[in-house]
């Protein structure tokens, strides 16, 4: 019997050896590990520390690719510059700086600005030069200065009618204001600038209770701009802030201005609007007021108290950085060449106008921009230039192309495009009687039609169509150079924004200039132009797109001309960077 007992043990022994072994050879494979390179340059094998250090390495012979920004990618960038926060993101938002500054106690706000703890800078996105401030935001409230604009409640308890409770609330809005660009005549600065007009309102503050009146709260304290007042006294028309953080006091006196630390404050600069249970307070500009890039509101009003607190400032930081192309049109003897940058990075010196006698092009040659009146209007003679584009004003595309000969035995167009190379065009038939070409630029077909006497007709826009039709050269950042006409005595070119790359606009910008044996000068309704300050022989001038125009040499201010014209053209519309900087 036992050795029968020992028998079945060791067979189950076994059979669970046999169970482990089968269940292992089931396991999977372990993964072999990735071998760990070290850096050591010449090992040949390039490892992530190595990359734009070990040239041996690393070296793959091919070229790297710029990356490249488009108008839209720029565009973007700026519209997300504001950073949105969620209300969990506020709440987790801790400012233990600011609150611990001893100085907030004891100091005036007239004063002293706090130059520590968490700055919110809420940004005015794409607000265009020129344009008012209150067109590109709206009231400000808690959501966007949690501290300075904080809610709160209001309690208080008496025998004679019990518990009172009242919910408070502020809100700010910028009323007034807009970037310009300007001779700025204290700083002596030509520049842009944030400018109010004197009586100008450019604050607008209110304060509201909800559910009862400013006397029932006597007594009491209140969250008002950014710091702690008790509300001192209440009558019909007057009420007394007494400050717990701060030691100023405010009255506000209805319709008659306020007394700030007893000094009488106007209601020409402060508005005052006292209800029994609102308080409307409007800011106006003491004076004319340029605040300078780089400078804030709080640094130009005479009496820095009218802004009410010392936590909260406007400031300006310039104009966007965009990417900007230079259009120059050069005066050399009795010769205008322009000189211009494509969006394919195609770069352009041609002779655009003679002086005398006054035509397109040089002496000899003639720079075409209109198409004739139809396919046997052969309007392109040997060595002219030649504008061609894909007919389109936005996102357009333009070449200048040169006729350099007609090989008539051969049947050959020999053109070139002086930015890129010479080429040649076949062409069938006979000269001057139903002789066509294909001259194909940028996937557009521009039908040719081959004349006598070396002389071609072109769809110069590529409409499929010869009809007079004119056609404007497309530079980097889609500015449009348009010849309107050609005169005895002058040339009349226009400069043209399109609507379409303008913020909000429904039409194109145009600044018109005329090109004559006197030089250049630029229309004073389109563009004014001002003298640089310095003394140098220069006219500046900046349209509302942020497109910079510069006259120099012999310039006369009253004409606004002058013999050369460089053209700054941002790639994309430049927009003001006005901030309120509120220390939270």
């Amino acid at each position: 019997m036992k050795s029968t007992v020992l028998t079945d043990k060791w067979a189950l022994c076994a059979a669970l050896l046999m169970l482990l072994f089968i269940l292992s050879s089931c396991s999977q494979e372990e993964t072999p590990h990735q071998p760990v390179y070290t850096s050591v340059c010449g090992d040949s094998i390039c490892s992530a520390d190595e990359l734009g250090v070990c040239d041996i390495d690393c070296s793959t012979g091919v070229e790297v690719q710029p990356v490249v920004t488009t108008p839209a990618d720029l565009l973007e960038q700026m519209r997300s510059r504001i950073k949105e926060y969620s209300p969990e993101e506020r709440l987790n938002q801790t400012n233990n700086v600011v609150a611990e500054d001893e100085n907030l106690q004891v100091e005036s706000i007239s004063t002293y600005v706090p130059v520590t703890g968490f700055r919110v800078a809420s940004r005015y996105n794409l607000l265009s030069i020129g344009e008012n401030i209150s067109k590109v935001m709206g009231t400000l409230n808690k959501f966007y200065l949690r501290e300075i604009l904080m809610n709160g409640v209001l309690r208080s308890n008496t025998e004679a009618f019990g518990p009172r409770a009242a919910l408070y609330e502020q809100f700010l809005k910028l009323r007034a204001g807009k970037v310009v660009f300007g001779f700025d005549e204290e700083s002596e600065t030509l520049s842009t600038y944030l400018h109010y007009n004197e009586g100008e309102p450019m604050l607008d503050y209110m304060l509201d209770l909800q559910g009862g009146i400013f006397k029932f709260f006597e007594g009491q304290s209140m969250h008002f701009l950014g710091h702690d007042y008790v509300i001192s006294e209440v009558s019909n028309d007057s009420l007394k802030l007494v400050g717990l953080t701060t030691p100023d006091t405010f009255l506000f006196r209805n319709r008659h201005g306020a007394w700030i630390n007893e000094k009488t404050i106007s209601p020409d600069v402060l508005n005052v609007t006292l209800k029994k249970d609102s308080l409307r307070i409007i800011i106006l500009a003491d004076k004319d007021m340029n605040i300078l890039p780089g400078t804030g509101l709080r640094s130009y009003v005479d009496e820095p108290e009218t802004l009410l607190t010392n936590r909260l400032d406007i400031a300006y930081d310039g104009l966007t950085d965009v990417p900007v192309f230079d259009i120059k049109f050069d005066k050399s003897g009795e010769k205008y060449w322009l000189n211009f940058v494509t969006s394919k990075n195609a770069s352009y010196k041609i002779p655009f106008a003679y002086l005398s006698p006054l035509k397109l092009g040089d002496d000899d040659n003639s720079l075409v921009f209109k198409e004739g009146t139809g396919s046997s209007d052969y309007f392109i003679k040997s060595k002219d230039y030649f504008v061609v584009n894909n007919n389109k004003q936005f996102n357009g595309l333009s070449n200048i192309i040169r006729l350099l000969d007609v090989k008539e035995e051969n049947g050959l167009l020999l053109f070139e495009d002086p930015a890129l190379e010479k080429f040649i065009v076949y062409f069938k038939g006979t000269p001057g009687a139903n002789a066509t070409a294909d001259l194909i630029v940028d996937r557009v077909v521009h039908k040719v039609y081959v004349g006598k006497n070396h002389s071609i007709a072109v769809d110069l826009d590529g409409n499929s169509r010869i009809n007079e039709d004119n056609t404007p050269i497309i530079t980097a950042g889609n500015a449009l150079i348009k010849v309107n006409q050609v005169y005895h005595d002058y040339i009349n070119v226009s400069i043209i924004t399109p609507k379409e790359m303008r913020e909000n606009s429904n039409s194109n910008l145009e600044i018109n200039f005329r090109i004559s044996n006197d030089g250049l000068s630029i229309d004073k309704n389109d563009l004014e132009m001002l003298a640089e300050p310095s003394g140098a022989n220069v006219l500046v001038g900046m349209t509302d797109y942020g497109t910079l125009f510069v006259l120099s040499k012999n310039v006369d201010e009253d004409d606004q001309s002058g013999d050369d014209l460089i053209i700054k053209y941002p790639l994309v519309q430049r927009f003001a960077d006005v901030v309120v900087m509120a220390y939270e």
